[in-house]
């Protein structure tokens, strides 16, 4: 071999040398830009699933919340029909002539020492013909009688008995014979129940406690100081 070829030969196996590299190179650059997208979305998917579960659990946690704190909406003001009574007004013990067994209401606190309201239908001497609906109240303990002591200066009260569905009532007072947050009724026989409605919308119910004569007599918690203006058979 002469020393051009030899030298051409050298040249040769250099510039093969410096290529091979650079194709080795471009091979892992391909691959490694192949397999980068794969990795990105295997870890995208790896916290993309417990993300969501966490987003989902927020949101049933919330919910319950709201539905825990919501208050219920009150019964709209003009549920039922309307409840016009006559308002029940002192009438002295003795003056009243009582007709039918009285109905133990309530017990309730005074200034010294517990007392019981009753329900019970009477006439007046003055008007024998005039059905009353009254409430009294009495000493806890002793009996229903003429010689009771009555409570304050509102025992008895009474008021005159309609013919309609509810027939006579009183709400609670203070000073009364019947304590605030109480009302009675006295129903038709063919009520058994019945709920009641101040002004707002606010319900009570009414139950029955007894009866006096063929009527039913039905107690119910009202809010004190507002009286039911309607009413509504159960």
């Amino acid at each position: 071999m002469t020393d051009l070829e030899r030298k051409l030969a050298e040249a040769l196996r250099g510039q093969a040398g410096e290529v091979t590299p650079n194709l080795d190179a471009a091979w892992a650059e391909q691959q490694r830009r192949q397999h980068r997208p794969v990795r990105r979305r295997r870890r995208a998917a790896v916290w993309g699933a417990p993300l969501a579960a966490v987003l989902a659990v927020l949101t049933s946690v919330l919910l319950a919340t709201q539905l825990n704190t919501a208050q219920a909406p009150a019964p709209p003001a003009n549920t039922g029909e309307p409840l016009t009574l006559v308002q029940a007004e002192y009438q002295a013990l003795g003056e009243l002539k009582v007709v039918s067994t009285p109905v133990r209401l309530t017990e309730f606190a005074g200034q010294t020492h517990a007392w019981t309201a009753y329900a019970f239908t009477a006439t007046t001497v003055p008007a024998p013909d005039q059905a009353l609906f009254c409430i009294a109240a009495v000493p806890a303990g002793d009996p229903f009688d003429e010689s009771a002591s009555p409570y304050g200066t509102k025992s008895p009260s009474c008021a005159p008995i309609s013919s309609g569905t509810v027939r006579a009532g009183a709400v609670g007072e203070t000073g009364g014979p019947l304590p605030p947050g109480k009302a009675v009724y006295l129903v038709d026989p063919a009520v058994p129940a019945m709920q009641v409605f101040d002004a707002n919308g606010n319900l009570g119910e009414a139950r029955e406690v007894g009866v006096a004569g063929a009527d039913r007599v039905l107690l119910a918690e009202v809010r004190p100081g507002a009286s039911p203006v309607r009413f509504r058979v159960s």
